[in-house]
């Protein structure tokens, strides 16, 4: 009986493998490695596989590839286990610590979505009335503003936003929100501040190369610690968060993204507080003092 075993032919410049029966390895799994017709180990080759009815992509080592890959200059998404799932772009990304000074604003919800509807207040009219405050300021320190919508529009939240902004040269993306639970009379409170979670029961559907990419994840990350501390420190709200989320203008956008609850809007005191413009002006300077503390660098 032979012994299982990897061997290198020089002559071939190949490696085989030898199976129990004595025979070599042939159109099959070895493991991560596929042996050819012949026994020839694949490198640097596509292979499809009928059993699976996939591509795979074998490295110069032999080894099938996995997450993203660059073959030919062109870049890759593979599943954990090796097979193809597409070619991907990189349009639309961003270079860790060059800057446009440009920012995408995205006034949650609009048109026919209220979003939260409380003490005849809609969610998507406060997200406007902060947003409009928001961008005069911003544009008063020379920033160039960008943006979901201008008016009370519908625009779609799965993927329509962040098209818009992968489009851009946008730095960063601010999506405006308020919150609640649901529950009339709540007494919960405070400021919450979302970056991206990678979640793979909600896999991306257009940022597939930058959804997880490891500068967008950790500017994101800075990004949302600047605003949420700066918020706090201004407003005197209650810490409800610094949190992660695999929301879909969190998920889609290709540039570092942060998404803002600002304020409870089943909570009767605070609903009353942030339609004050006194208090909107202070979540505005808050929301522009993280800002500023995220592009020194802070």
């Amino acid at each position: 009986m032979a012994e299982k075993e990897w061997i290198f032919d020089k002559t071939y410049n190949s490696w085989f493998y030898l199976k129990a029966n004595g025979a070599y390895a042939a159109r099959e799994w070895i493991g991560a490695y596929y042996l050819k017709s012949g026994g020839y180990m694949a490198k640097n080759e596509w292979i499809y596989d009928d059993i699976y009815k996939a591509r795979y992509y074998l490295d110069d080592s032999g080894h099938y590839v996995s997450g993203t890959y660059k073959i030919d200059g062109k870049e890759h998404l593979f599943q954990k286990y090796g097979q193809w799932i597409s070619e991907v772009s990189t349009e639309g990304g961003f270079t860790k610590g060059l800057y446009s000074n440009t920012i995408f604003l995205d006034p949650g919800h609009g048109g026919r979505d209220s979003g939260a509807f409380y003490y005849n207040v809609a969610e998507k009219d406060l997200n406007m009335q902060i947003y409009r405050k928001l961008r005069t300021k911003l544009e008063e320190l020379g920033y160039k503003v960008l943006t979901s919508r201008d008016s009370d529009i519908d625009v779609d939240f799965v993927t329509e936003r962040s098209r818009m902004v992968n489009k851009t040269n946008s730095d960063i993306f601010i999506s405006i929100h308020f919150n609640a639970t649901g529950n009339t009379y709540s007494k919960a409170s405070g400021i919450q501040t979302y970056s991206y979670s990678d979640e793979p029961d909600y896999p991306s559907k257009i940022n597939k190369y930058w959804h997880n990419h490891p500068d967008r994840m950790s500017e994101s990350k800075r990004l949302a610690a600047a605003i949420h501390s700066s918020l706090l420190a201004e407003t005197g709200a209650r810490n409800a968060g610094l949190l992660e989320s695999s929301f879909a203008v969190l998920r889609e956008t290709a540039k570092p993204a942060v998404l803002l609850e600002l304020g409870y809007m089943d909570n009767f005191s605070e609903n009353q507080q942030i339609r004050d413009s006194h208090y909107q002006d202070k979540l505005v300077a808050g929301i522009v003092k993280g800002i500023q503390k995220y592009y020194a660098g802070k």
